[in-house]
């Protein structure tokens, strides 16, 4: 966790810097110019960086917020980390702990397998809900190990993605546009 925090720190420094170096406005008007492939290329890069777990897409989305506008890279964000989480899910849930140990390392997933117990009860969307923003990549391989349904895992993502994303984008965004 502390090297996905320290490369989270290092990608949003190098994303100041070029940020200034380039211009907003000139980066904005090339995300522009490319049309549909620029969503597509965010989304597609947003997810990689859920299904290699210790990543953090956090990073994406707070530049997807800048390029984008804060609303679009909500949604763009949004979109990538339902896709990415159930990716997760179902690596998990089709491969097993094998697997889903190679994505997010032995440790994590010990951890996750603690907290998981508690997923048994009538209560295991509250519970998805409330681990989700501590990782939500690591949470959604170690839920795809237990016996949780696909559909009570999504409502929970799909819930507590609101605002994870949200904070990134809003907060996240407003803190790079007033560095640059």
């Amino acid at each position: 966790m502390l090297l996905a925090l320290l490369f989270g720190l290092a990608v949003y420094a190098v994303m100041v810097l070029a940020l200034r170096w380039v211009g907003l406005e000139n980066a904005q008007a090339f995300v522009r110019s490319t049309g549909i492939w620029s969503p597509i290329v965010f989304i597609f890069i947003c997810t990689a960086s859920l299904i290699i777990a210790p990543l953090s897409g956090s990073s994406i989305y707070i530049a997807g917020g800048a390029l984008f506008g804060k609303e679009v890279g909500f949604l763009l964000s949004y979109l990538a980390s339902l896709l990415g989480c159930s990716i997760n899910f179902w690596i998990s849930r089709k491969f097993g702990r094998k697997v889903a140990t190679r994505f997010i390392g032995k440790g994590n997933l010990a951890e996750l397998d603690k907290s998981t117990e508690q997923f048994k009860s009538h209560h295991e969307i509250f519970y998805m809900i409330a681990m989700m923003p501590l990782s939500q990549d690591v949470v959604s391989y170690a839920v795809g190990l237990t016996k949780i349904t696909y559909r009570n895992f999504f409502i929970a993502l799909a819930i507590s993605a609101v605002g994870i994303v949200a904070a990134y984008i809003y907060l996240g965004t407003g803190l790079l546009e007033a560095l640059i």
